[in-house]
């Protein structure tokens, strides 16, 4: 029977939230069902200690054979099993419904949300499904082993190479700046700059120079020096030369040189290599500047390049330059 009216409000849909007069109200009931539960109670109590209490009549009894008395006990069971008799139907009946009363009304209340956060009535509810997770991408290498991947040593042609491209680098840096200073005309796209294969300059070493003869033939002499241009290409036209030096075992940059360009392009339009000439670059450590000699030409020549800039420019003997440099 209490279950019965425990769970009869179980579909009931109390998650309305409460008004401050329907919670002073429900205030009052919950009071009202406590205080009428404990009358209750206690008349409950009051009627089982005193209600079954019945005065005690003394009977003389009568004389009766041995046989009678045997079965005395049994007639007056009924006397002494008197105080356990249960209570009047009435007032349990009326304590039973006042318990069910408050204990559905309690059940009632606790299914209310509260009215305020500082309330948290626990109700069991249905599982609450919660959203799926976001898949993240993992990356997973296929193994765990580090691989270390060896370091290249560069040749001394790809070092040469990646020198004269950070010079090369560096002159278009600054030839957006001055473009006239590096040989590039009205007109020109730094962008179409090219550059050019790298050139080897020679030199002739000191015993060498001290010793020659006039006529003795000047190729065999050169040595190639630590030193490169590479020429800086608009077209088909050389704009400057960009130097390359080496030092110890590095490749250093060098600077941009327009005139020196503008005396190699007269010297190959001079002496062609179409005619069959080849010329060199050549220098002396000891003096700035560039030199340049034609092996092809029947006297032996060294000339300074600077004689390209004069009206008619030609060569000078091996003789006359290699004397002035002792």
């Amino acid at each position: 029977m209490a279950l019965k009216f425990q769970f009869q409000f179980a579909g009931a849909d109390f998650s309305r939230p409460s008004s401050p007069y329907r919670k002073a109200l429900r205030i009052f009931l919950i009071v009202m069902a406590v205080v009428l539960s404990g009358l209750a109670y206690w008349g409950y109590l009051h009627h089982l200690t005193h209600g079954s209490r019945r005065p005690v009549v003394s009977h003389t009894a009568p004389v009766v054979p041995a046989a009678a008395k045997v079965a005395a006990p049994s007639a007056v069971q009924p006397e002494q099993s008197a105080p356990s008799a249960a209570p009047a139907p009435t007032l349990k009946k009326i304590a039973d419904a006042s318990l069910v009363a408050m204990g559905n009304y309690l059940i009632r209340a606790g299914k209310v949300a509260p009215s305020t956060p500082e309330v948290t009535t626990m109700v069991p509810t249905q599982p609450v499904a919660m959203p799926a997770p976001t898949p993240v991408a993992v990356v997973v290498s296929p193994s765990t082993k580090t691989t270390v991947r060896p370091y290249r040593v560069h040749t001394d042609q790809e070092r040469l190479l990646m020198a004269g491209q950070t010079a090369f680098d560096n002159v278009m840096d600054v030839a957006n700046k001055f473009p006239d200073a590096y040989g590039f005309e009205a007109g020109d796209f730094l962008s179409e700059a090219k550059l050019g294969a790298p050139m080897q300059i020679y030199t002739i070493a000191e015993s060498d120079r001290a010793n020659y003869q006039s006529g003795q033939a000047i190729k065999p002499l050169l040595k190639a020096a630590k030193q490169w241009v590479f020429p800086v290409m608009m077209g088909e036209r050389i704009c400057c030369m960009v130097e390359v030096s080496q030092r110890g075992h590095e490749y250093v940059p060098g600077k941009g040189n327009k005139s020196l360009a503008m005396a190699w392009s007269k010297i190959n339009e001079k002496w062609p290599t179409e005619d069959g000439y080849h010329p060199m670059l050549v220098v002396n450590p000891d003096v700035p500047g560039y030199y340049f000699t034609v092996p092809e030409l029947p006297e032996q020549n060294i000339t300074d390049t600077i004689e390209m800039f004069y009206l008619h420019p030609g060569y000078s003997p091996a003789d006359v330059i290699l004397a002035s440099w002792r």
